[in-house]
């Protein structure tokens, strides 16, 4: 008897930890939320060629990683459109006021001339294993650098 209690103290014991492990923490949610956020507030970004739009969203580490294409679509009168045609968030680990968000993405963008809508870049679907590093600030969550995995 008292090996069959022990046994399903053990077993239970077992069951909340793995039940517990398993769940995804809040703060887990929201940095993979910020992230699918941050994802299509950038689509934008390209679309109207205006940094400023990425607001309180990344560091000055990530600005300087979007300003050279936002640069070359503005000097060639370019705008980028995209799709995000799959995006899956894989994992979340958080430390320290930082989370590392892997996602898998696919995507397709072009690039088209400003005023007459031509096409300038033709259209291309990319495949991307992507490290997101978010620091998190007095305001909350914001994208410092993407690794590409891939």
């Amino acid at each position: 008897m008292k090996n069959r209690y022990l046994w399903c103290l053990v077993s239970v014991m077992v069951c909340v930890v793995v039940i517990s492990g398993c769940r995804s923490s809040k703060e887990q949610e929201e940095a993979g939320s910020f992230v699918q956020s941050y994802c299509s507030v950038l689509q934008n970004v390209y679309l109207k060629a205006d940094m400023k739009i990425l607001g309180q969203m990344a560091t000055e580490n990530e600005l300087k990683r979007v300003f050279p294409t936002i640069q070359a679509l503005t000097a060639t009168d370019n705008i980028m459109k995209s799709e995000i045609l799959e995006f899956k968030l894989k994992k979340t680990t958080l430390e320290d006021g930082k989370a590392t968000v892997r996602t898998s993405e696919r995507w397709r963008f072009w690039w088209e001339d400003r005023k007459t809508g031509t096409i300038t870049k033709p259209k291309v679907e990319e495949s991307y294993k992507l490290n997101y590093h978010l620091v998190k600030d007095k305001s909350g969550w914001l994208v410092d650098s993407i690794e590409m995995l891939n």
